[in-house]
This record gives structure tokens, C-alpha cells and sequence, in this order.
């Protein structure tokens, strides 16, 4: 058996010269002649093997045929650990030398497995020895995965380390990223091919449930959940960059605010240079999709329901008006992540993270959560007080700031807490979110009308009509949204009991 650690990144195709003509590449040696490699996937009509993260496959270079077996890949920010069993096919398959586990299943299954899915692409491979000791096997990908009748391009650098440490490889890869338009990349051939086997489009990532447990480190547990946020980070930067759904942008900041407020959490174990240098960069970077995501809100949430009841002759120019900004904004947003070398961010924080020391702890983690998030309240209590006595706009987006980050928080910290008032609280934190991120929204709304009425008089009196439509529910929120927000401070909550749990 063998075990691929391996790194996968995402380039666009017309970057391929630029990608052979870079100095790492240019100089290295290239193992053997372009190989053209196709291969076909096989499972069962209803997919067991799929669900089961089990890829079978033969591959065909020149006269050389291959079967391969793949267990379900271990991916950190882009690095990727999975077994891996390989020997030559000659028509039928045999997996005497697969691990028992996934042996069973196929075996159990091998009467029903049938073709499903191929791939055909061009390789070209060469071997890097970047620093002593290491040698990486880079690998340019060019072809297509076909399924079902449908078709997607494959375009990936694979970069497998030979010889040296997964951090040799993610320096290799940072110091290509930060010349080259590379992006990390976890889905598998395998798994894209099962996708569009199903018809199924490309989604955006969201948040997954956290898993830490009471007996992990506050080190450990920060890792964990970095990691898989990180994911979130990863994939929604795929899709804003290169799919139009404005969804990605969206989780894309959600995924930055959540690591912001999870470096934020965790701050008091965490190096301080860690902390300053991604606290800043992760606020840059959803920064520079702020305008995108704004207009995106704009268009949804204030324009779309006046023109849902009636007032479409009243705001239509200031739609139109909404959405050619929005386009500009999003062509910018695309442009400013390229600029930045949004890859080679996603990688250094990978590499960053992997890489943090754990710390001797000195309370247990539901302790350490129950202190975290008592201090939050007790802030939000603050807040609240400010936005009691003066009901700015100012001050109601602070507090609904700081009900994003208690929720964000708590959602960390969800395994460790009471399940049964969970849930509840939960629930109620997301709509004061909601609540005074709709207020919050018509306050950014009015900025970009008063401005595009500067510049277009005529917009001014369909700017007047969308206030004045929205009016009576802003009115009525801005009273409640603090009675409610000052009844859920004051409740139980589900976290409460943790600072019972000291460290034996």
C-alpha cells in the first residue's frame, strides 16, 4: 500500500505557459515524455462504493493498463493524505492486496460494479528538489472528466512529495502561488466526476458542525475547527473567482468573519504574532469583497421586496442603477483577489495553522469555553446598554456585531454545551442577527443612494419611495429588537454549567 501526501491546485488554463516558463518549473527535470492518461471509474448502479469513499479505478498510458484503489482522502487546507493500492490490470479485477476493510466491500460488491465515469487528460510531470532532502513530484493536469452525457475541464497542478515534510511541500506551493493564479484545491477527479454523474452543480460551501470534544486541548481544539472553516475559505474562493452565483462571496466572508472570530476566541493560547498578523490579513480579505456583498444585500433584501408589492415603475432605474455597481464591483472584487494571491494566502494559513505548537493548558477546554463566551455576554451587555440609551445606527451595528460573534462562538463551542436550551438560544441569537443586520442593511442602502443620486438627481425620488417602504418595519424593529436582545442577555444560558468542568 501506499500513502500519497499530496497537494492539488486549481489554475486556469490560459495560465499553463506561465506555469511552465516559472524558475521552479523551467528548471527542473522532466520525468519522461507527456503521457495521455485515461481512466475509468468504476461503482455500482446505486453508488455503493461512492458513499462509501471508496474510488476503484483502471487507468490506460500507452500500452500500460492499471487498476487503483483509493480510500477516502485526510485533507488539511489543501494537503492531502489517502491509501492507495496500484497494480496492473489485465481485465479482471483483483483486490487480494487491498486492506481488508475496503477488500470486503468490493468483493461483497463486485458482481454489480460497472463503469460510471472517466477521465482523459495530458500529463506532464517533473521532479523539483526545491531544498536538501526534499523532492516533489509535480504534476500539470490538462483534459476533461466525462459522465452521464457532461463534461468539465480539468486544470490542476498536483504537487507529491517524494521525499522531505508536509511543510517542504507547502513552501513549494506557497512560493509557486505567490508568482502563479493557483488555488487549493481538495475535490478529487473522483469526486467531480461523481458530481456530474449526478448532475449535480457546484455549491457553495457552508459552515459544518463543530466536533470538538471536552477532553481536547484548547490548541487542538482551535485547529480543528480552523481547519475545517478553512475549508469553507478554500472552496467559496474557487467559487467566487471563477462561478457567477453571488452565494460564494457571500460564504467566502462568512468563512472569513468565522476564522476572525475564532482567532479572536482563542487569542489567549494561541502566539501573539499569529493572532495580530491573520487577524488583520483575514480582515482584509473579506474587505475587499465588502462593496460586492453589499449590493448583493441591496438588490435582495431592500430593492426586491418594494418591487415584489408593486413599486417596480417607482425603483426599476434605481435597480438598474444597483445592479450595473454590482457588476463593477464583482469584476473588482475578482480583480483585487487575483492581485492579492488569494492561493497563496489560503496556503500560508494552512501551513500557519499545521504548524502551531501546542501549549500547556491550564484549565480544561469547557472551562476555557465557559470563560470565553461569559466574557462575550458580559460585552453584549455593554453594547446593549449604549444601544438602550442612544439607538444609533452605529450602536445598533455594534451590537449586532457582537451577536455574530456570540453566536459564531457558541456554535465552537455547541458540543460541550446544555443540547437541551442549545438549540433555542441558538435560534434566538440568529434572529436578533438578522434582525439588526436588516436595519444595518437599509443604513448602507441609504449610503449608495445618496451618492448615486449626487450623480443622478432623477434616483432621488425612488431613493424617498424605498425608505419610505421600509419605514414602518425599521420603526417597529428598532424598538423591539433591544427588548429582545435584553431578554436573551438576562436568560439562562446553555453554557452555564462548563466552568464545572476544572482539569483533574
Amino acid at each position: 500500500m501506499a500513502q500519497e501526501i499530496e497537494l492539488k491546485l486549481a489554475f486556469p488554463a490560459r495560465s499553463r505557459k506561465q506555469l511552465l516558463n516559472h524558475p521552479l518549473i523551467r528548471g527542473a527535470e522532466r520525468l519522461g515524455a507527456a503521457q495521455t492518461l485515461i481512466n475509468t471509474y468504476f461503482d455500482t448502479p446505486d453508488l455503493v462504493l461512492g458513499r462509501a469513499r471508496v474510488a476503484l479505478r483502471t487507468r490506460k498510458a500507452g500500452r500500460l493498463c492499471l487498476q487503483t484503489v483509493k480510500c477516502a482522502a485526510a485533507s488539511q487546507g489543501g494537503l492531502s493524505s489517502r491509501p492507495e493500492w496500484e497494480q496492473p490490470f489485465s481485465g479482471e479485477f483483483d483486490f487480494s492486496a487491498v486492506a481488508d476493510a475496503p477488500r470486503a466491500l468490493l468483493e461483497a460488491h463486485r458482481a454489480a460494479i460497472v463503469p460510471l465515469f472517466s477521465t482523459d487528460f495530458r500529463r506532464e510531470t517533473f521532479v523539483l528538489a526545491p531544498a536538501a532532502g526534499v523532492r516533489v513530484l509535480a504534476m500539470i493536469d490538462l483534459g476533461k472528466i466525462s459522465a452521464a452525457g457532461r463534461e468539465e475541464d480539468i486544470c490542476e497542478l498536483e504537487l507529491e512529495l517524494d521525499t522531505g515534510t508536509a511543510e517542504d511541500l507547502w513552501a513549494l506551493a506557497i512560493q509557486l502561488a505567490a508568482d502563479l493564479p493557483l488555488l487549493p484545491y481538495d475535490p478529487s477527479k473522483a469526486a467531480r466526476g461523481y458530481r456530474l454523474y449526478r448532475d449535480e452543480p457546484v455549491r457553495p460551501a457552508k459552515a459544518q458542525a463543530s466536533a470538538v470534544r471536552p477532553e481536547m486541548s484548547a490548541v487542538g481544539a482551535f485547529k480543528q475547527l480552523a481547519f475545517q472553516i478553512l475549508h469553507d475559505w478554500q472552496a467559496n474562493t474557487f467559487g467566487a473567482l471563477y462561478l457567477d452565483s453571488p452565494d460564494f462571496v457571500h460564504q467566502m466572508r462568512v468563512a472569513l468573519r468565522r476564522l476572525r472570530t475564532l482567532i479572536r476566541a482563542f487569542a489567549k493560547v494561541l502566539p501573539p504574532d499569529y493572532v495580530a498578523a491573520w487577524a488583520d490579513e483575514l480582515a482584509e480579505a473579506a474587505n475587499g469583497v465588502g462593496t460586492t456583498r453589499d449590493l448583493d444585500v441591496l438588490l435582495a433584501h431592500v430593492l426586491s421586496p418594494v418591487m415584489a408589492e408593486g413599486g417596480e415603475d417607482a425603483v426599476l432605474a434605481l435597480q438598474e442603477r444597483c445592479e450595473a455597481a454590482r457588476q463593477e464591483a464583482r469584476l473588482a472584487a475578482r480583480d483585487l483577489m487575483r492581485q492579492r494571491r488569494s492561493g497563496e494566502a489560503l496556503l500560508r494559513f494552512a501551513r500557519d495553522l499545521y504548524s502551531l505548537p501546542e501549549s500547556a493548558d491550564a484549565m480544561s477546554l469547557p472551562a476555557f469555553a465557559h470563560a470565553c463566551l461569559r466574557g462575550l455576554r458580559k460585552r453584549q451587555l455593554v453594547r446593549l446598554a449604549e444601544a438602550q440609551a442612544e439607538p444609533l445606527a452605529e450602536n445598533l451595528h455594534q451590537l449586532r456585531i457582537g451577536f455574530k460573534r456570540l453566536r459564531y462562538t457558541l456554535e465552537f463551542f455547541a458540543p460541550l454545551c446544555a443540547q437541551k436550551s442549545l438549540g433555542a438560544y441558538l435560534k434566538q441569537l440568529a434572529s436578533l442577527q438578522d434582525d439588526l443586520g436588516y436595519l444595518h442593511d437599509l443604513d448602507v442602502a441609504q449610503a449608495y443612494f445618496d451618492a448615486w443620486s449626487t450623480r443622478a438627481p432623477q434616483l432621488r425620488e425612488a431613493a424617498g419611495f424605498v425608505r419610505g417602504w421600509h419605514a414602518p418595519r425599521a420603526r417597529e424593529l428598532k424598538k423591539a429588537v433591544l427588548i429582545r436582545a435584553a431578554e436573551l442577555l438576562e436568560s439562562r444560558s446553555p453554557w452555564r454549567k462548563l466552568n464545572k468542568h476544572a482539569r483533574p
